[in-house]
């Protein structure tokens, strides 16, 4: 980590995000929360997700104003 300039912690962090990634549950850290977001976004195109499934992960999962907002000019309307 120190060839990059980044201290334990923030390797740690890092592990830890890509390592859990995919896990929706008990997100905390906004880094956490857009890489989710980020993610899912890539992910439903690439799976050809229906749009209620994408309609459930934005009112489960979603929570940033970006992440919503990117959602929906992607997939449609939220509501």
């Amino acid at each position: 980590y120190a060839d990059f300039d980044l201290t334990k912690q923030q390797l740690e962090r890092i592990c830890y995000l890509v390592g859990h990634h995919h896990t929706f549950k008990n997100i905390e850290g906004l880094d956490y929360q857009i890489l989710v977001e980020a993610d899912f976004i890539v992910n439903a195109s690439e799976s050809n997700m229906n749009i209620k499934t994408i309609q459930n992960f934005y009112d489960k999962v979603f929570k940033t104003s970006a992440g919503k907002k990117l959602l929906t000019e992607i997939y449609g309307s939220s509501s």
